[in-house]
């Protein structure tokens, strides 16, 4: 998975846990209503602590006041807020995610309340001030166990010095207290090992940015997956590429003889990854296709092609098939074209009810209702994803929560967000948990996808694999059509039109027959004149490649009732060397006709590019001769016929008999 699609994995999982600073509090809101005049605060969180969930239990909330804008503020006050109203299912805390809350502040006192200057004391331009809020259990009104509450502050100020008492707010934090049952809360973290598919096809890789994975993000992540009570999925086109990168590798317009740093770096790696424990780990489909694209494109094939180019990837046959789909957000739609896939499950962060694993009907896989521990703003402090992350495994209960880990901050985020009552539990023993009986419940949503157009740009290179694959039945290429399709269909691409132009444009220049076309060429002489009804024409197939090409000659012209041109067969040439063809032309009459010679495969795709030729009949041959014996003839018949008169004409009159 790419970062991309990272990003779009964490803004789809926003249904969830990643909120907006604007709404709950991952960072400040300044209502959009306020005058330009009002200063210009930001109220940040940087810790919100419980000693307990009794109700004489004591919360604590720590946070900055800062004047991020040009002019002082006055009466600068920060006052604890609550909601009273448990969350306790999934559809209420994506609605708290995504509303106002409604709520109140508590009553003044001094812990709930904090002066951080007076109407007549300047809080200037860039000063900042710590204040602590606190309040007990009973006094915020959290009285459910197995819930999770809203919690935040306000904070008011004025622009003038003045003595008013009736202060704007200017700025609101809202985060999350869980306030978990007697029972411990299984969470599940699984770390994806994904990156975005550089590989092009075997030995060549259309950038080096996979080294520089490895060596960072990729290692991060493979060491977490390596502690206890961790899972692990590996995408098996990312255990190819490293396996084929630590074998020796290229990059496309790099040296090709140099010996790259990567290689090291994947083989270190490598050794990494055979330590990990091979019964917590599952795989994705090969290069996470995008089921949803495919599903509207109609490409009913993208599964299939997937698990074959899986099948040649070595030690993951006996993993459980995890989908992850673009964006984590599984349609209705997306989990039916599942159907019959092999799956053993599905990811999604858009599922209606809590629980980290739920039944699917038929033959569908079983669905993982993961959660995200990372807010979708890079800027949001950690420990306010962390509070999400707990108020989510809170709603989940004992049927436990899911966590999916592909970046750095995942993990960072996933390593604050634990406490004394969660327990880890990994993949194969949720696998083994009975799963709650009944149909997959799915919030409906449009997520993001390939477009048809990239969708039949695919089709295409799948035919440019098939016409390779006629021209070159020897080319190692031709066996590497599923996985070069595969990584080109990749969810990674989803929102990211350049990588998926870079990749495709990279496997379409080894295969495509345009491309292919400039190294098997076809020369012919630019005019040729026939002089018999019937002539043979030489041309020359020159084969550039490493490997034999099968090709034919084609001959096409604009008045095929004067010139005609039978098909020719298919031919064998060697690599590096060239051979030559006749081509039988047969004419009806004389006269100059345009012709076009191609090269094609057996089964008619276009190899190289028109060459014309100009084909001039002067055919004096058999007709040529016929017409001359039947003048021939016609001129002895008519010198006959006037001899044959002559003669008449010339012939003395018979005697006439006298009568007397």
């Amino acid at each position: 998975m790419t970062r991309s699609g990272s990003d779009g994995r964490r803004r789809a999982v926003a249904y969830l846990l990643a909120v907006a600073a604007a709404v709950i509090g991952l960072g400040v809101q300044t209502p959009a209503a306020a005058a330009a005049a009002e200063p210009q605060l930001t109220f940040t969180m940087t810790s919100l602590k419980t000693s307990g969930y009794d109700p004489d239990d004591r919360v604590t909330l720590e946070g900055t006041v800062t004047n991020t804008g040009s002019t002082p503020a006055y009466g600068v006050q920060v006052i604890l807020w609550r909601s009273r109203d448990p969350i306790q299912s999934l559809a209420t805390l994506r609605q708290a995610t995504a509303n106002n809350i409604l709520g109140s502040r508590l009553p003044i006192s001094a812990d709930h309340y904090v002066v951080v200057s007076t109407s007549t004391e300047p809080f200037v331009p860039g000063q900042a001030e710590v204040v602590t809020l606190r309040a007990t259990m009973a006094e915020l009104g959290f009285d459910t166990r197995g819930a999770a509450f809203a919690l935040g502050a306000d904070l008011i100020a004025s622009a003038t010095a003045d003595n008013a008492t009736d202060y704007p707010t200017v700025a609101q934090l809202r985060t999350f207290l869980p306030v978990p049952g007697k029972k411990k809360v299984p969470v599940t973290s699984i770390v994806l090992l994904s990156a975005p598919p550089t590989k092009l096809v075997d030995n060549l890789f259309r950038d080096d940015s996979l080294a520089a994975e490895l060596t960072g993000r990729l290692s991060s992540l493979l060491y977490t997956a390596a502690q206890p009570g961790m899972s692990w999925l590996i995408d098996p086109a990312l255990l190819d590429a490293v396996r084929d990168m630590a074998d020796g590798y290229g990059v496309v317009g790099a040296d090709a003889n140099a010996t790259r740093s990567g290689q090291a770096t994947a083989q270190a790696w490598l050794e990494r990854f055979s330590h990990l424990d091979h019964d917590t780990g599952g795989r994705t489909l090969f290069a996470s296709p995008d089921l949803d694209g495919a599903r509207v494109a109609g490409d009913t094939l993208v599964v299939s092609r997937s698990e074959r180019a899986a099948a040649t990837v070595a030690g993951l046959d006996d993993l459980p098939l995890v989908v992850v789909p673009a964006g984590g957000i599984l349609t209705a739609a997306s989990y039916d074209f599942l159907s019959g896939s092999g799956a053993d499950l599905a990811v999604a962060t858009n599922t209606v009810a809590a629980g980290a694993l739920q039944a699917g009907a038929g033959d569908r896989p079983l669905v993982l209702a993961a959660s995200a521990a990372v807010p979708a703003a890079a800027e949001t402090p950690a420990n306010l994803g962390r509070q999400l992350a707990l108020a989510a495994a809170v709603v989940a209960g004992s049927r436990g929560e899911v966590r999916l880990l592909d970046t750095l901050a995942d993990v960072e985020q996933d390593s604050a967000a634990r406490a004394g009552w969660l327990v880890r539990r990994d993949l194969e023993a949720l696998r083994d948990s009975a799963p709650r009986p009944g149909k997959v419940s799915l919030v409906a949503t449009k997520p993001a996808r390939l477009s048809a157009e990239q969708f039949e740009r695919l089709h295409r290179l799948e035919s440019d694999f098939t016409a390779h694959a006629e021209l070159a039945p020897e080319s190692q290429l031709t066996a590497q059509s599923d996985a070069a399709v595969s990584r080109a269909a990749a969810s990674a691409w989803v929102g990211d039109a350049d990588g998926f132009e870079q990749q495709l444009a990279g496997v379409a220049k080894l295969v495509g027959m345009p491309e292919v076309g400039r190294s098997v060429v076809l020369d012919a002489s630019p005019r040729f004149v026939m002089s018999s009804r019937a002539n043979q024409f030489p041309v020359t197939v020159t084969n550039n490649l490493t490997e034999p090409v099968q090709v034919k000659v084609v001959v096409t012209t604009d008045n095929p009732q004067r010139l005609t041109v039978p098909p020719s067969e298919v031919i064998t040439v060697p690599p590096n060397q060239g051979v030559t063809v006749n081509i039988r032309l047969e004419a009806t009459s004389n006269g100059v006709v345009a012709a076009r010679a191609y090269l094609a495969t057996k089964s008619g795709h276009r190899v190289s590019p028109d060459t014309p030729i100009t084909v001039e009949v002067t055919d004096i041959g058999v007709v040529a001769w016929i017409i001359v014996g039947v003048s021939g003839l016609v001129l002895v018949g008519a010198t006959a016929w006037r001899i044959r008169q002559v003669r008449r004409r010339t012939e003395p009159l018979p005697a006439r008999e006298v009568t007397e």
